[in-house]
């Protein structure tokens, strides 16, 4: 059976590497040398709730209206060379190319280095440029995150004894069902198998909250 796993390799941040293992989720970043500068396992215990953000790089603002009477002026002094039939310095024509590229420059990075998209869990947050050819692979490790990570926690914790401390027993049936590991009838059906009490609402008499007894 293959690990369900997600890598990603950044041409200056390194590489990033998502793998589940059998008792948490392994975290591994490390830089172009290969030197890992961020190694950990999160216990299932402590990673839910999962989820993946994406994030979108703020709107491009409009110049000042300074630049845009430097550029009226530029375009005035090329019209004029244009039509005076001079050759252009090799000074300008540099100055052109260079503001040429460095706009297409600006929409390159934006394109694809302003778009991000985070892990979120419960103990790190991992954000990863967004690459659309990436997105099937990590959308669907996110969900074998997900579903690994809920029955881990059904194996371990959803188990019920009758004979054991109930109190604790409950407490911990409540946080599966805080974590959505369980379902509302879920709860239901295990505390009552838990406590022989179809509800647990305390019982009040004179008006005062009354501790009622459990069947086992």
């Amino acid at each position: 059976m293959t690990t369900p796993q997600f890598s990603h390799t950044h041409l200056f941040r390194g590489t990033t590497l998502l793998l589940l293992r059998q008792h948490g989720l392994y975290v591994s970043q490390r830089n172009r040398r290969g030197e890992a500068w961020l190694e950990t396992e999160i216990p299932y215990e402590e990673l839910l709730p999962v989820e993946l953000e994406y994030h979108e790089p703020a709107p491009l603002r409009l110049p000042p209206a300074g630049t845009w009477v430097a550029v009226w002026v530029i375009i005035q002094g090329l019209s004029r060379l244009f039509k005076s039939q001079q050759q252009l310095p090799t000074e300008l024509w540099v100055a052109c190319i260079g503001f040429l590229l460095g706009l297409a420059g600006v929409f390159i990075t934006r394109r694809y280095w302003g778009r991000t998209v985070t892990v979120g869990t419960n103990r790190i947050r991992i954000t990863l440029p967004n690459r659309p050819g990436k997105h099937d692979a990590l959308e669907t490790f996110m969900e074998a995150l997900r579903l690994r990570a809920h029955a881990y926690l059904r194996d371990e914790y959803a188990q019920v004894n009758p004979l054991g401390p109930i109190e604790l027993q409950l407490h911990r049936l409540h946080w599966l069902h805080h974590l959505d590991v369980l379902s509302e009838q879920e709860l239901r059906t295990l505390s009552t198998r838990l406590t022989g009490r179809l509800s647990l609402d305390p019982v009040k008499l004179m008006g005062q909250d009354l501790e009622t007894p459990y069947v086992n």
